[in-house]
């Protein structure tokens, strides 16, 4: 091993299987984000930690738009987006009956959760947008099909403890990217704004789902970083997107990333995230016909069915190809670490 470059990837695998949650540092995951060592020798590495973990379960989840465009954030990515110059325009909110009704189409598909997703800085506290929410998610809870998710923007403590009361278990909130590249994607609202309503959907109980979006421009550097500060969070599940370039949106230009350099990133992330539920969501087309690879690189879930503006492959095509790789889709909520005499061991799932 040269200066500067990782130890073999199994290195961190024994002490990941060990009960070194931490073992892979910054620099050593921004190492093999920036191209260090062979990709083969990564993915079986992330693939012994992801089995070690998860077994052969596979999480699956679903998404609806709750409510569609006009969302005053400048996030160059979205098509829903004010800023943007695309074809989709502002909706009203759901009502809680087409709630209940994608949440019985996403049990159909072999999803154990539904997310609520708004195109919305948020919900502020007493407004009829969170009346609304909760009615939604209470009629998804009683309905019995899935659990009920939520993507809401910027949620205040008491108005989460208000949602989860209604039958919330998870939020999600992405951190888009790395800190020191935050502001090239966003500028309407502050890295630390996002960190503040993770931090508050934890203290009141809820699960956190929190990730970001691979191949806007950012470097090695940017990608360990949002991977770090992830860990720090202690975030439950880490869905990785990888840019859908579209038109109208700022980043409409931006090519997408090949196909290995994509199965490199989950992987390290896996040995990065060894407890988390890492699932794969919007572009993961990119991958072609190297799809099913997501699980030999340490993926343990993905979302299935349509995104919120843009199509995903059908939903048989991702249940006949977990079938076929011996995979089974498993309950959701992965699993938390246990703790024994101060180091965590990362329990199999049986």
């Amino acid at each position: 091993m040269t200066h500067g470059e990782p130890a073999p990837p199994n290195t961190y695998a024994d002490r990941i299987i060990a009960g070194d949650l931490a073992a892979l540092d910054e620099r050593a995951l921004e190492g093999f984000l920036a191209g260090a060592g062979d990709t083969s020798d990564l993915m079986a590495a992330a693939d012994r930690v992801r089995r070690q973990r998860f077994g052969d379960e596979v999480h699956l989840c679903s998404i609806v738009n709750a409510k569609q465009g006009g969302c005053p954030e400048d996030c160059g990515f979205c098509s829903q987006s004010r800023h943007a110059s695309t074809t989709v325009g502002p909706e009203r909110f759901i009502a809680p009956h087409e709630a209940v009704h994608a949440s019985h189409k996403a049990q159909t598909q072999g999803a154990s959760a539904l997310g609520l997703v708004t195109a919305t800085r948020g919900l502020a506290d007493d407004s009829r947008a969170l009346s609304q929410m909760v009615e939604g998610i209470r009629a998804v809870r009683e309905a019995g099909h899935t659990e009920a998710h939520a993507s809401f923007g910027f949620v205040s403590e008491p108005a989460l403890r208000e949602l989860a009361e209604a039958g919330l278990t998870e939020l999600n909130h992405n951190l888009e990217t790395g800190r020191s590249y935050f502001d090239q994607i966003v500028t309407t609202h502050t890295y630390d704004e996002r960190i503040a309503t993770i931090r508050a959907a934890k203290r009141v109980g809820l699960r956190t789902c929190c990730g970001g979006i691979m191949g806007m421009g950012e470097t090695p550097r940017h990608r360990a970083e949002l991977a770090m500060q992830l860990r720090e969070l202690d975030v439950d599940e880490v869905p990785i997107n990888f840019l859908v370039s579209i038109e109208g949106t700022r980043l409409e230009r931006v090519e997408p990333l090949e196909p290995l350099d994509m199965l490199r990133i989950v992987a390290s992330y896996r040995l990065a995230l060894p407890r988390q539920n890492i699932f794969i969501a919007a572009g993961r087309h990119h991958l072609g016909h190297l799809q099913p690879l997501v699980f030999s690189a340490g993926a343990s879930g993905l979302m299935v069915g349509d995104f919120l503006t843009t199509d995903n492959r059908s939903v048989q095509d991702d249940l006949d190809m977990i079938k076929q790789l011996g995979l089974r889709p498993r309950n959701c909520g992965a699993p938390k670490a246990e703790t024994k005499g101060g180091r965590q061991r990362l329990p199999v799932v049986a």
